[in-house]
């Protein structure tokens, strides 16, 4: 008998991407029939030890089509793998797993972390904003570490927001299969976001969940949508470290407010004070004569420069450059049995203005192994600590922004000449004073300490059938601090010094086990998923505010001698569910999927204390139908379509219940009732249903339409109750309110070849929102701007509607808008004191439209891309208007220098009155002239990249090497004359304008 023994050689080569020669790192290749795998490189080269000449080789990569390429006694081969159709392929995290986004029937968009990774933003949510359908983002602050505003297709709400933190209609964010703390969890002196622990660098994925078949597997809290974030793991192959580095220049993204020269504004300020001495010659003759009068108020308001004192240009002085700067090192890899991923990153924001700055560690550890054949267990460790220092936004004498824009004018003396001592006085008889001396002496500081402990452990049963148990916990702890110290202007507002602490714990703990059974027969799959979920959540809150500092040098509220408040409270809460889904599909054409959700939860009482949340939906794969085979353009064509409910929990822990509050009564203790119970208090509903199309054609172009309709009922609102009560409200579930939209989005590669690559993408959306009912027919709610009424929008304005100036005399015209017997409005032009406020129709906060488009480009090593967003036919309030266009009545103020435009003769057609020192008619008492188009188109990122080529990189012995440039708001293109990003309810006072940010960055791997 004669043995053959076979040569086992050793097989090197390439795996390559076949449209463009670059490199696949980390392709498995594993010889067919045997257990033995490797992977490529970082430059995407394998070397294979020990391979039979007669062996099969296995070549396959997330992303690319498998193939099978014999030996053949070769001992080097190169591949290059096709890519898979991607688009309705493309593999996308849903709720509790992943699908094929070509057979997931519910509405969801999912961004990767390439789209956003040299974005240079403390939070993912700026560098997405115009990037997903049908969702609006807005960065309410341009301080550091505010919190982006996210509304997910509308408002879901009027009253429920979290306890500890407003963010009402805000989506539910859930990190790695586990629902997180999210919010802004600052006070009124500092925004904090606590989403900015997640270093951008350690996301994978951020998928939006919008529809009731993609978001109602979370139930109670699905309502305003579902925000999936998958964080980075370890990948199998050796070893990878990766460094980067960037550092950025930020100023005003655009010149906010400008305002009339001085020359202007002297000029303005004269005619305000003749055109009042000729209406009112009794003001003036006291003092001899008109011009006497005049010469005197415009010293009095706006004093002539002096030699004694020195004057500066105020932005010079209250602004700077802001510099940032990001570090982050990450090492990731892992063998056939275990993989893990660490990174660690820093980052130091110096804000615009010398007192904000945000600096920030981030660590993150991923891990998983197998425990034999059937058991993984994993883990990881999330980490951050954060340093943030600001100050007020808004109208407020702390806000440098504000009292640059309003109050500090040219003529307001900086520094005494004499010696350089600063100016501390105030003219306009105020009590702003010279803010650039004070910021030393205020404290407007917060610590955000946040670690999320996460573990899990899959057993495998069969190859049908896993369960998954997590058991997470999510602690964060916030400490902000306000006050004045020995100096400031304040030092003595409540007593000598002030200073406030407030301290915020939040711990959260989730388990959850869930089973998930997978099987194809013949042309047959089914699919489903079962399980429970628990979470408890911890709150404690402790205020204190100290007044009387002996040391004037002390910055802490221990050190001071009277209490000026303090309190604590604790509150809990605690949710049960029961989760599942059903999914079954047939020949990969046609698709139904159902699922139920029953939660209980302790924010309400035993009879309303357990809901029920479902879906169903369903879409059909045309492409894959026989008589669409021949069609040869149509890669993949379905229609999908789903129906379901939602809700919203009370945002008070305790609010079905009546509880009570302690405080004094005199020198005595006492305790009152805090609230009205009521047992029947649930949770409001949401009905959502939502049809869609999805195309890819030509294998280029990726297309998507939707349609959605969001009832919301048992609107949770303050309705009114008989003062014999003791109270004139109770929160209680009554009303209704609709939201409906239209979301197009398009994809296209218009260049796909060897070396070169160009794409374009753009998506609209549309949104009408419309309250149907509120506690009590007829009732409408006014909440200045706005009015709630049915009928109308959730922010719809209302105030008194502004005409323009009489040509012959100035004077301002309003519409009176009486309302006459016959239900209509009296459009006669009247006076202001004559007008009535009226719901100005068609004037809302709601877009006509808005979205974004993006473009990229490479060629060899280079890579140029950028995303755009825009929004119009919506209006914003302007509560500047009351500060710097108010037509004279304000004469301490800076004046805008729209207001330039003014009536000065008889015969002027002006938008603008006729300019009179005190006018109750113009711009300072609320009317329409405060609304203005916010219409706008923004060029949000645009990045330049170089990569180093492959075989510079083998020379240096690394695996990657880049350096881009990358900037965000770059341009603005907008009619407004402040920055046209503010809160989706339109309305906008002084809050810190966005940042414009250029960042130079490395990226290193080895």
């Amino acid at each position: 008998m004669a043995n053959t023994v076979l040569a086992q050689p050793r097989i090197t080569g390439t795996v390559t991407d076949a449209s463009d020669g670059s490199p696949v790192p980390y392709a498995s290749i594993i010889i067919k029939g045997a257990q033995t795998t490797i992977a490529t490189d970082a430059n995407g080269s394998y070397t294979f030890n020990n391979v039979p000449e007669n062996a099969v080789l296995i070549f396959s990569s997330i992303g690319y089509k498998t193939i099978e390429i014999p030996v053949d006694k070769r001992t080097r081969i190169d591949v290059s793998l096709s890519q898979e159709s991607v688009g309705l392929e493309e593999l996308m995290v849903v709720a509790y797993g992943t699908v094929q986004k070509g057979s997931y029937s519910g509405s969801a968009t999912q961004i990767k972390q390439d789209k956003f990774k040299d974005v240079p933003v403390v939070s993912f949510e700026q560098a997405i904003v115009g990037a997903v359908p049908g969702v609006q983002i807005t960065q309410r602050s341009g301080q550091p570490g505010a919190l982006p505003e996210i509304r997910v297709r509308g408002f879901g709400s009027f009253n429920a927001a979290p306890e500890g933190n407003n963010n009402m209609n805000d989506p539910l964010y859930v990190i790695d299969g586990v629902p997180a703390t999210s919010g802004d969890w600052g006070s009124d002196n500092i925004s904090i976001s606590s989403m900015n622990f997640l270093n951008p660098g350690d996301i994978e994925s951020v998928t939006i969940l919008k529809d009731a078949a993609a978001a109602s597997l979370y139930g109670s809290r699905a309502s305003n949508g579902v925000i999936l974030i998958t964080t980075k793991t370890g990948k199998k192959g050796k070893p990878v470290s990766s460094f980067r580095a960037n550092v950025g220049l930020s100023y005003f993204a655009m010149n906010n407010y400008p305002l009339a020269t001085e020359e202007e504004t002297e000029i303005l300020l004269r005619e305000s004070y003749t055109n009042y001495g000729n209406d009112n010659p009794v003001s003036w003759q006291p003092y001899g004569s008109l011009d006497t009068y005049v010469n005197e108020m415009v010293e009095k308001y706006f004093p002539s420069k002096k030699s004694e004192y020195i004057y500066v240009d105020w932005e010079k002085e209250l602004f700077r450059i802001g510099v940032s700067q990001n570090y982050e090192y990450s090492i990731s890899g892992g063998g056939d049995n275990s993989k893990i991923f660490a990174s660690l990153a820093y980052n130091d924001e110096k804000g615009v203005n010398v007192i904000e700055y945000l600096k920030r560690i981030t660590a993150t550890i991923n891990a998983d192994a197998k425990i034999g054949k059937h058991l993984t267990i994993g883990g990881s460790v999330q980490f951050s600590n954060q340093n943030q220092s600001g100050h007020q936004d808004g109208a407020a004498k702390d806000n440098p922004f504000y009292l640059w824009k309003v109050h500090l004018t040219s003529r307001w003396p900086f520094q005494y000449a004499s010696d350089g001592s600063y100016w501390m006085g105030s003219y306009n008889g105020g009590s702003q004073r010279n803010p650039v001396s004070q910021f030393d002496l205020q404290i407007n500081d917060a610590k955000q300490l946040r670690m999320i402990l996460k573990g899990w452990a899959e057993l495998r049963i069969s190859d049908n059938l896993k369960i998954k148990t997590i058991i997470s916990n999510d602690y964060l702890h916030v400490h902000d601090r306000f006050g004045w110290l020995y100096g400031h202007v304040n030092f003595t507002a409540y007593g000598n010094g002030y200073m406030s602490d407030r301290y915020r714990f939040v711990n959260k703990l989730v388990s959850s086990t869930v089973a998930n059974f997978n099987k194809s027969f013949d042309n047959h799959h089914i699919s489903a998923m079962a399980g429970w979920e628990a979470e408890q959540e911890h709150f404690l809150y402790t205020r204190v505010g100290m007044v009387d500092f002996t040391n004037f040098g002390a910055t802490q509220s221990a050190l001071a001698t009277t209490l000026d408040e303090a309190y604590t409270y604790v509150a809990d809460a605690n949710l049960l569910s029961a989760v599942s889904n059903l999914n079954y599909d047939y020949d990969s054409r046609y698709y139904l999927s159902a699922s139920f959700r029953r939660d209980g939860s302790s924010r309400l009482s035993h009879k309303n204390r357990w809901g029920s949340f479902w879906s169903v939906s369903g879409s059909w794969k045309l492409s894959n139908e026989l008589f669409m085979s021949n069609i040869n353009w149509i890669n993949d064509l379905r229609i999908r379509g789903s129906y379901g409910t939602s809700g919203t929990l009370p945002s008070k822990r305790y609010g079905y219940m009546a509880v009570f509050d302690y405080n004094t009564y005199g020198t005595e203790g006492a305790g009152y009732p805090d609230n009205l119970a009521n047992s029947d208090l649930t949770w409001e509903k949401n009905k959502n249903w939502n049809i869609a199309f999805d195309a890819r054609l030509f294998d280029r172009l990726d297309l998507t339409a939707e349609y959605y309709n969001k009832l919301t009922t048992d609107l949770l609102l303050d309705a009114t109750v008989p003062s014999t009560t003791g109270f004139t409200s109770a929160l209680t579930n009554i009303g209704s309110m609709v939201n409906r939209g239209i979301e197009l989005a398009f994809n296209v590669d218009i260049i796909k070849k060897r070396g070169m690559t160009l794409s374009f993408g753009a998506n609209w959306s549309s949104l009408y929102n419309e309250i149907l009912a509120l506690s009590e027919e007829g009732e409408q709610i006014v909440s200045r701007p706005w009015i709630r009424k049915a009928g109308y929008s959730y922010v719809q304005y209302y105030t008194k509607e502004y005409y323009g100036s009489d040509p012959q005399t100035g004077t301002p015209l309003y519409y009176s808008n009486k309302l006459l017997a016959d239900g209509t409005r009296d459009r006669t032009l009247v006076t202001r004191s004559e007008a009535s406020s009226a719901i100005l129709e068609g004037m809302t906060a709601i877009p006509k439209g808005f979205g974004g488009f993006n473009a990229s480009f490479t060629w060899q090593s280079l890579s140029v891309s950028m995303a755009w967003s825009y929004k119009y036919g919506h209006y914003i309030w302007d509560n500047g208007v009351d500060d710097m266009e108010t037509d004279g009545y304000n004469s301490y103020a800076n004046i805008a220098a729209s207001q330039v435009g003014r009536w000065q003769q008889a015969g002027d057609n002006t938008y603008l009155p006729r300019r009179i020192a005190g006018n109750t008619g113009g711009g300072y008492y609320d009317s329409s002239r405060a609304l203005k188009k916010g219409d706008y188109l923004r060029l949000k990122n645009l990045t330049v990249s170089y990569t180093l080529p492959i075989k510079a990189q083998r020379f240096l012995h690394l695996s990657n090497a880049r350096i881009y440039l990358a900037g965000t708001n770059l341009l603005t293109f907008t009619g407004l004359n402040f920055d046209p990003e503010v809160r989706a309810d339109g309305y906008y006072s002084f809050s810190f304008p966005a940042l414009r940010t250029v960042t130079l960055g490395i990226e290193i791997s080895l």
